[in-house]
């Protein structure tokens, strides 16, 4: 039997997806994103992440940066606990199979937004709380 941070964390991981599944059936025309703009609105929607490096990507026409936790609110400089990646793809087709693939990952905990796919291996719940609902509260502005 799985430890219990395994089970909480795939307990959240099954919300998430049954969150963004809903929200991506309602949405048409979606907005499409470049890192620093998906970034931004997750931020004005109290996310409390920055955006950092490009890392290299192994296919043509993704945009791979990296995003840490840190500056939302309340949240001391230099407490950045959590990490993960914003991947910015072509358009929302190839979004939607880069979420798929990344919810495949036992390891990583996903989010969609038109094209970009965030994934992070490490959160707080206080982490995974905000960027879900700034997820969903930039879904319900779509």
């Amino acid at each position: 039997m799985p430890s219990p941070p395994k089970l909480r964390a795939l307990a959240a991981l099954a919300a998430t997806t049954a969150l963004l599944a809903a929200a991506a059936a309602g949405c048409g025309g979606e907005t499409e994103f470049d890192a620093e703009s998906v970034v931004a609105e997750l931020n004005d929607a109290g996310a409390g992440l920055t955006l950092g490096e490009t890392l290299p990507a192994t296919t043509g026409g993704v945009d791979v940066r990296v995003v840490t936790f840190g500056s939302a609110p309340g949240v001391p400089a230099g407490s950045e606990l959590g990490a993960g990646a914003v991947v910015i793809l072509d358009d929302v087709a190839a979004a939607e199979s880069e979420f798929a693939r990344c919810q495949d990952a036992v390891d990583f905990t996903c989010y969609r937004a038109a094209n970009a796919v965030l994934r992070f291996t490490a959160m707080t719940q206080d982490e995974e709380a905000r960027v879900t609902a700034a997820v969903k509260a930039i879904e319900n502005d779509g």
